[in-house]
């Protein structure tokens, strides 16, 4: 976190409170790890239907 960043976290705790501002840290934070998983979530679910249908011609 740079200084700037740093100055607006610290401004922000004496304008809103701090669980509020740590909660807004944290979703920022992990917003990217969250699309990531929903997009490997959607990958695997195509995995899992491509492998059913190759199961069900092999029978």
């Amino acid at each position: 976190m740079d200084n700037s960043a740093f100055a607006t976290f610290i401004g922000g705790i004496s304008q809103v409170g701090f669980p509020i501002m740590i909660t807004l840290y944290l979703f920022t934070r992990f917003e990217k790890k969250l699309d990531q998983l929903s997009v490997n979530i959607g990958t695997l679910i195509e995995v899992i239907k491509a492998v059913i249908k190759d199961e069900s011609k092999q029978r």
